[in-house]
């Protein structure tokens, strides 16, 4: 077992292939992308070569003359792509589709089940799969659903009858080549013996069976002979395969199941003759004919042949090996990576020991462990992999079984989630210690070492307590002997060779430098007091204490630099006067933050109240002024933007094409500058907010924020001057204890009262250096590991009215 203790990886690629990944995805550079199974990546040439096509053809409505150039490349690229799977275009037709889940619901609504067949579906199976489930009850089918072990003893022990033909009834069997949660590659000999009639031992009565083979997660990485395995249906995703086109998927369908496909909608193109005063059509004949109504998404489709390029130039059984490897390296550098004290750093997910190319893909999924054990939320991994610059995937990946049995949470437990708040793609990673969902990295194609080296570092880096310790996790031994893995039995494992010498490069905003010297501080107060014991030990009744707004600012131009109020400021119906009232929007009229433009926090806006002007000033260039007031005529007639902000539709005025350029040439794309619009309504029922987030103040407790300075590793390259300015406030109370904040349920500031709204959830950008520009991993680690994954900090307020009012530096504080 030596060599899982110090895994070594070997490159399979050649160097030429290597030099051509390195020009095609020179975009990316820095970047680390590990989501292939959500969406592999499209290639530099492919979208040269999908443009130059375009751009010198002429390609009309297929159905606009029979014969034109349309139709013959999509025929072409149709038998290019049963020939891509060795499929006889005599024995299997293609059906294109908007992707795998239509090509589900082709299934789903055309199956005839007969007079009492089954539906009979794997508990591991995708969300689309699931869906499946009403559609075809509603058809007659009786539903099963197989558990995983259960699958494995049933093929194993199951009687195989495949003399059926006289049976009335025809069964459906629906399982994925490979498992989108664990990787793990289902055996296609089932195919076969499903057809021979090895179901038929869980189901009531004989039935002739069908095979459908959710393909689309398989195909990009791994050989598919049809050939060979013959299943009956065969569903595909193309931009799983080679990233571009989206949109575009297709149905293979063995043409002696035309007779189980009953079609009842028909749209144009499908029929040969229609009438509208009787209720009378003929569909056409040919299968697909049949089944792809109205007009094809002929430009994509023709597309697809500069994806299928790809796989000439690395040979699919070549890819197939290079993800394997990944993987492999990845699940045996975690399995043996524990913390000083000798906790496992990570817990696994997986249905075989990485050691089988034939029954592993390149995918892996885990969850983080804190020394004591306890598990890291998945949400907190995603904010710290977003600082390296890391594209992962977590929760449960559109797989609620694999998700659910991987987890050992029972259905009491997952429906108690539900109602605890977790919902699919939310942010509930942790309900009772116990996960919701799980970190997923899957490789494809274009994946590199680097990839996985930079992702093994972020873990390193942002989790591990201590000098790493190089172990396997206890049992881990005997459940390998044993064969516990997916039920396949036990592999042979052999080393592997030492990897070549591979160049790592960081991104720049992980190299510490020494930034200028940071000229906003805490303020702190000689009467505050830090319980290093008790963060909430006070109920802000103690009359001896004195709170006092130390610090005001505001944020005119939203995810931009702070403009600190010196003395007093006035407030309006909406909050803060000019507090994100404007915002940057891309070409696209998307809110452009920090978390895509970290140099944003070098843009100092300053109020000029004399001269009613915004001034903006950015290092290296000169200064922009946009004025601060404008009338309604010009909203009226003025350029009208729509942009979103956390989710929500808002409207805005474009500010001009000075400020455009300004701003284009700062950043070398073309954003422009938006004000809201007096006029115009947000979109969220909510017209007293600006350009914020969630609510009118965000208000910060100096103690806490001290609390947490002092926590800050002295070898952090988190300057501890700056941290204020990260959590980017409106007010700054001091005179409280720590952590009191979270106790408050309203405030009074001089005289106006506030509600306190709850506590603002914390991502990446607090790691952001305001004064730099540069990111580090303190503090959202350390607010992380202190709350146990709770990433809140400072507090969000409303206003309790909407008359004028003013605040000023040293009102007295009185917490409620």
């Amino acid at each position: 077992m030596e060599h899982l203790l110090r895994p070594s990886y070997t490159e399979t690629y050649d160097e030429e292939t290597l030099l051509w990944l390195t020009k095609e995805f020179a975009r990316i550079e820095g970047e680390f992308y590990l989501d292939h199974a959500g969406a592999t990546l499209y290639a530099d040439s492919q979208i040269r070569r999908i443009g130059e096509d375009l751009a010198g053809s002429l390609y009309a409505n297929p159905h606009s003359a029979a014969g034109n150039l349309t139709s013959e490349v999509v025929e072409r690229t149709r038998y290019r792509i049963l020939d891509f799977f060795n499929a006889s275009s005599e024995e299997y037709s293609l059906i294109f589709t908007s992707g795998a889940t239509a090509s589900l619901k082709i299934v789903a609504e055309a199956f005839d089940f007969g007079e009492s067949g089954q539906f009979v579906y794997l508990d591991n199976n995708h969300t689309s799969v699931l869906g499946m489930r009403d559609v075809v009850g509603n058809n007659g089918a009786h539903l099963k659903c197989l558990r995983f072990h259960e699958a494995f003893e049933t093929f194993q022990n199951g009687k195989r009858i495949a003399d059926v033909t006289e049976s009335s009834s025809n069964s459906l069997f629906v399982y994925p080549a490979q498992c989108n949660f664990s990787g793990f590659k289902y055996p296609l000999q089932w195919i076969q013996d499903t057809h021979d009639g090895s179901l038929n031992s869980v189901t009531e009565g004989l039935s002739k069976w069908y095979v459908l083979l959710d393909a689309a997660g398989f195909v990009g990485t791994s050989v598919l002979d049809l050939s060979l395995y013959k299943p009956d249906f065969v569903v595909l995703s193309f931009y799983k395969m080679f990233g571009l086109p989206t949109g575009i998927g297709a149905l293979i369908v063995k043409k002696s199941c035309e007779n189980v496909m009953e079609k009842v909608y028909y749209g144009g193109g499908t029929v040969n003759v229609a009438l509208s005063t009787e209720n009378f059509h003929v569909k056409r004949e040919n299968l697909h004919e049949r089944f792809e109504d109205g007009t094809l998404s002929f430009l994509s489709i023709i597309a697809l042949q500069h994806g299928l390029d790809i796989y000439k130039k690395i040979p699919l059984p070549q890819i197939s090996s290079h993800v394997f490897h990944l993987a492999k390296y990845l699940h045996h550098s975690l399995l043996t990576l524990h913390h000083c004290n000798g906790k496992p750093l990570a817990k696994i997910y997986v249905d075989t020991d990485y050691e089988d190319i034939t029954t592993q893909g390149g995918t892996l999924s885990f969850n983080v462990l804190r020394p004591n054990g306890g598990y890291v939320g998945y949400m907190e991994v995603l904010h710290m992999a977003a600082l390296f610059k890391i594209h992962l995937r977590t929760g449960c990946f559109c797989n609620p079984g694999g998700c659910q049995r991987h987890l050992n949470l029972s259905t009491l437990e997952v429906l108690g989630n539900y109602d605890a708040g977790y919902k699919c793609g939310g942010s509930k990673d942790i309900i009772d210690g116990k996960p919701t969902g799980a970190v997923r990295v899957s490789f494809g194609y274009s994946s590199s070492f680097k990839d996985v080296e930079m992702l093994l570092l972020m873990i390193k880096k942002c989790f591990l307590a201590g000098p790493a310790v190089a172990k396997l996790p206890e049992g881990w031994i005997s459940k390998r002997n044993q064969g516990n893995f997916g039920m396949q039995g036990s592999i042979k494992i052999e080393g592997s060779k030492v990897m070549r010498n591979t160049r790592l490069i960081l991104p720049n905003a992980l190299v510490s430098t020494n930034g200028p010297e940071r000229i906003a501080k805490l303020g702190r107060d000689t009467s505050t007091q830090n319980d290093d014991n008790e963060k909430n030990n006070t109920d802000g009744s103690n009359p001896s204490r004195t709170l006092v707004l130390s610090k005001l600012c505001i944020y005119p131009i939203k995810s931009c630099g702070a403009f600190a109020i010196a003395d007093s400021w006035d407030l309006t119906e909406k909050g803060l006067a000019y507090d994100r009232e404007w915002m940057i929007v891309n070409s696209s009229g998307i809110c452009v933050t920090q978390k895509q433009e970290v140099k944003l926090c070098l843009i100092k806006p300053t109020v000029c109240r004399r001269r009613n002007v915004l001034r903006l000033d950015y290092p290296g260039m000169l200064g922009v002024e946009v004025p601060l007031d404008y009338s309604e005529e010009e909203v009226i007639n003025g350029e009208m933007c729509r942009s979103r902000v956390c989710g929500h539709r808002v409207q805005g005025v474009d500010c001009g094409g000075e400020v455009s350029d300004w701003l284009s040439l700062a950043f070398g794309k073309e954003l422009r500058l938006i004000r809201q619009s007096t006029s115009g309504v947000n979109g969220r029922g909510r017209e007293e907010l600006s350009f914020s987030s969630q609510a009118q103040f965000l208000m910060v407790n100096g103690a806490s924020v001290e609390w947490l300075v002092d926590r800050i590793p002295e070898d952090s390259d988190c300057d501890k001057d700056g941290v204020l300015e990260r959590f980017r406030g409106n007010m700054v109370v001091v005179g409280a204890r720590a952590f009191e904040e979270e106790t408050w349920t309203q405030i009074r500031i001089g005289e106006e009262v506030f509600k306190v709204m709850g506590p603002c959830t914390r991502c990446q950008m607090v790691c952001i250096d305001q004064q730099t520009g540069l990111k580090t991993i303190e503090p959202l680690r350390l607010l992380a590991e202190e709350f146990h994954g709770k990433m809140k900090f400072g507090i969000y307020l409303t206003r309790k009215n909407s008359t004028s009012g003013k605040l000023k530096i040293g009102d007295h504080v009185t917490c409620m």
